[in-house]
Parts: structure tokens; sequence; C-alpha cells
């Protein structure tokens, strides 16, 4: 009878691990790339500028700012990547709307700039790793509390931990992102991510 439930057991569970264990699901936008618009907005012939500013001062791992053509196509993806908060599905562009991006780098006083945009709409980011430092505590050893009555009677007796303090170093990543719009040519737009 043990044998014929542990059977039984293992034909409904494994169907569930095995489910359990598979890839992440893999989303693209439905909608098609707009080439043309996206060609139009970041060609080299524009006359409009971004420049901006990163707000927090930081060890820049990635010193680089990302910026995107908002086209129909990027909204959704931007759109599936919001609805997706437990970041449980791998959301990604088509290799052709992810080469239509533009990066640039990250002084070392936090200010970057694109040149030669045309008006439209853009999407910027960048990534911000900070390391910090924490205290925590951990057990190093015991010690044993005992207690007597007034006639040396043993009273009680356990082992309390003895505990010490110390600092720890964690590393912190943020997304700083922003959407701007450049609305007329030779125009200079400021942002601050």
């Amino acid at each position: 009878m043990k044998t014929f439930f542990i059977n039984f057991l293992l034909l409904f569970s494994v169907p569930y691990y095995i489910k359990a264990q598979k890839a992440p699901k893999v989303i693209f936008p439905k909608s098609t790339f707009d080439v043309v618009q996206a060609k139009r907005m970041i060609s080299s012939d524009g006359k409009a500028t971004l420049r901006g500013t990163v707000s927090r001062n930081s060890n820049y791992k990635v010193n680089v700012v990302e910026l995107y053509p908002c086209t129909d196509y990027f909204y959704e993806w931007y759109e599936l990547k919001k609805k997706d908060k437990k970041g449980k599905k791998h959301i990604y562009m088509s290799n052709e709307a992810y080469s239509y991006r533009i990066l640039t780098k990250i002084q070392a006083d936090g200010s970057f700039e694109f040149k030669g945009l045309n008006p439209g709409k853009y999407y910027i980011n960048t990534l911000v790793y900070e390391t910090k430092s924490g205290i925590g505590e951990r057990q190093v050893g015991t010690e044993t509390v005992t207690t007597k009555n007034g006639y040396g009677h043993l009273l009680s007796s356990y082992d309390r931990p003895i505990m010490e303090k110390y600092r720890f170093l964690y590393e912190t990543v943020d997304r700083l992102e922003s959407f701007t719009e450049i609305s007329s040519e030779e125009q200079t737009v400021n942002v601050t991510l």
C-alpha cells in the first residue's frame, strides 16, 4: 500500500515539476517596426540636440545612456515591460528595432548629449549601480548563564549567543528613465534623469 501511494504521488507530481522547470516565456511586440519613422528621427542630418544630466552621483559600471525613437512598436514593447512587474517574462525587441537605439557616454560630471536628432518623441534610460553599506549581526560564540538562589543552589542554566556587529557592502541597480519630445528643428532640449 505504501509503495502504491508513493507511485501515485510521483505520477501526479512529476508533470508539475517538469512544467515548473520550463524556460520563461519570451515575448516580442506584435506590431510591425516602422523602419522609415525610426530612420527619420535619428538620422544624422537632424539639427536638434538632447542634453541631459544624471542626477544621482554614482560609480558607474555602465556609463552610457540609451536613446530610443518612440515608434508604435517601441510603445507596445514598453507597455509589455510595465505589465510584467515581477519580471517573470522575457520581453524583447526585434534585433532590427534594437539596432535603432543610440548610445552616448556619461561624462564624469554626470552630463550626456545626443546630437543630430529630428523632431519626435524619445525615450532615454540608464542603469545606475551604487555600492551601499549596511550593518548586520552575526553569532561569534555562546556563553552559559546560570542563576543561583541565596543558598547557592542552581535555579536555571542556559546558553545565550554572543553577537557581534559587522559592516557589509551591497550593490543596488536602478533604472533612471524619461520620455522627452523634440518639437522643432534646431531645438535643444534639456532633461534630467
